[in-house]
């Protein structure tokens, strides 16, 4: 009886806190003038599951599923009603707001020194046209670039943005649906997955849902810019089919870049084909590890921030100016649409090229590249970075090239990446993989596609070799 009392009570407070908390999270909301799209707020996802099962394509995906694979239409359907539950958000606006945005906020505060240029974005907000459709599309440099992204929109808008299946281990799966992200499986070739897949993000684009996606799907290991990927712009554009999806849609190119990305060592470390093998659980217990480790060493004054992490914008493109230039890209025909997506998702990737901001250790990285066996003093690095910078976007507080030296020096010294030999520096010998990893993040879209891409069937020691060629 006693325990039955407890628990009553347990869960009336839970009922309270939760109901004060999510009022709380409105009101914080209605101040600040954080737009929150209303189709994400729905507490049952009844009416994605019409629109999605109601699509032609996935009426005859069901059936091909179960005909290849000898089931019932009903067995069918169950597969993809877990298909579609796996994909589906459950944005609480209470995680999001009352603790989401400020564990982000702290995240990226304790690790770096963020900086996010949001002029482009309120100029783009003071002009939009009324009932826009906004969708960001990214660079990938990093894990981290969830956690970036929550913070520096948080004063705009809450996020969906699509995240890989590294992201479904328990609590994080949780968490990042209460965000608003939708998970996805990538290089899983299901017809019938990608049916419901592609079906939602129609969905929800039609619907005015604001989304993230990372254009190159996955992390580059060479630390330029990879290849874009079709599929997830195809979704998106191709909402575009719908004669009643009549408001603008915008892509905003969105370029990232850090002074350290927590994970260079794993990502250069593969071009040598240097597997990393660990599970997600203990990639998660390597992460807390991480997070403890430099919780402590802040409690005794012992840990210093890694340096930048920079967000900037470039233009926002018009879709539909898009889809009347090259109206193939509507196209039902994958061979027919795919020259004009094709061409779509470079002029994207440019954009983020022109705006990607430049980073004090990317600066130095690249003067140490270009000087390869010569030793520099800190007067000469600081006039060849100052030289490496003219023409690039920065955001940088140092604004001349002894300051951004001086901010390079300190990041590079913690990480043990550059040695004085008589008064001048060099970069350590042992670390060149890294060294080419941060000069090749400064590459424009145009030098790397010239220079051609690393992939998975190029041998390690070809692609260690392509990352360090010059791009011209």
């Amino acid at each position: 009886m006693d325990i039955a009392i407890v628990a009553a009570a347990l869960a009336v407070a839970a009922a309270i806190g939760f109901a004060i908390g999510k009022r709380y999270a409105r009101r914080y909301q209605r101040a600040r003038r954080i737009h929150i799209d209303r189709f994400k707020l729905k507490r049952q996802h009844a009416d994605i599951e019409l629109e999605v099962f109601a699509s032609r394509e996935v009426v005859e995906a069901v059936r091909d599923y179960a005909k290849h694979n000898h089931l019932s239409t009903q067995e069918a359907m169950r597969q993809a009603r877990t298909y579609l539950r796996e994909i589906v958000p459950k944005f609480n606006l209470l995680a999001y707001y009352r603790f989401g945005a400020p564990i982000a906020r702290a995240i990226m505060y304790f690790l770096y020194r963020p900086v996010v240029d949001r002029a482009p974005l309120q100029l783009f907000n003071s002009r939009a046209p009324k009932g826009s459709v906004v969708v960001y599309v990214i660079n990938h440099r990093s894990n981290a670039d969830y956690v970036l992204v929550a913070h520096m929109l948080f004063k705009f808008i809450s996020l969906s943005y699509a995240v890989g299946e590294w992201a479904r281990v328990w609590p994080l799966n949780h968490l990042f649906k209460w965000f608003g992200a939708y998970f996805i499986r990538r290089r899983y070739r299901e017809p019938l997955y990608h049916a419901i897949l592609s079906n939602f993000v129609r969905t929800i684009t039609r619907n005015g849902v604001t989304q993230g996606i990372f254009i190159e799907g996955g992390l580059s290991r060479d630390g330029a810019f990879g290849k874009p990927k079709l599929g997830m712009l195809d979704y998106i554009v191709s909402a575009k089919r719908d004669p009643e999806f009549t408001a603008p849609l915008f892509i905003i190119p969105t370029a990232i870049n850090y002074d350290r990305v927590l994970e260079d060592r794993n990502l250069t470390e593969e071009l040598l084909g240097i597997e990393d093998r660990s599970t997600k659980l203990e990639k998660l217990n390597t992460t807390l590890e991480f997070l403890f480790k430099n919780t402590v060493r802040s409690m005794v004054r012992r840990f210093k921030r890694y340096g930048y992490a920079i967000v900037s914008f470039g233009p926002p493109i018009s879709v539909d100016d898009f889809v009347r230039e090259q109206p193939t890209i509507l196209s039902p025909d994958f061979a027919t649409r795919k020259p004009a997506l094709q061409n779509l998702a470079e002029a994207v990737m440019a954009e983020i090229s022109r705006a990607l901001p430049v980073t004090p250790v990317a600066l130095a990285a690249r003067v140490f590249a270009e000087s390869e066996g010569v030793t520099l003093s800190d007067d000469e690095m600081a006039a060849r970075i100052e030289g490496a910078a003219l023409g690039r976007i920065s955001l940088l507080r140092e604004k001349t090239g002894a300051g951004i030296w001086s901010s390079a020096r300190e990041v590079l010294l913690l990480r043990r990446l550059i040695e004085l030999h008589d008064g001048k520096w060099c970069w350590s010998s042992k670390e060149r993989l890294v060294r080419d990893y941060y000069a090749s993040s400064l590459l424009s879209f145009e030098e790397v596609k010239r220079r051609g891409w690393p992939d998975a069937s190029t041998e390690p020691a070809t692609a260690a070799a392509l990352t360090a060629a010059p791009a011209g």
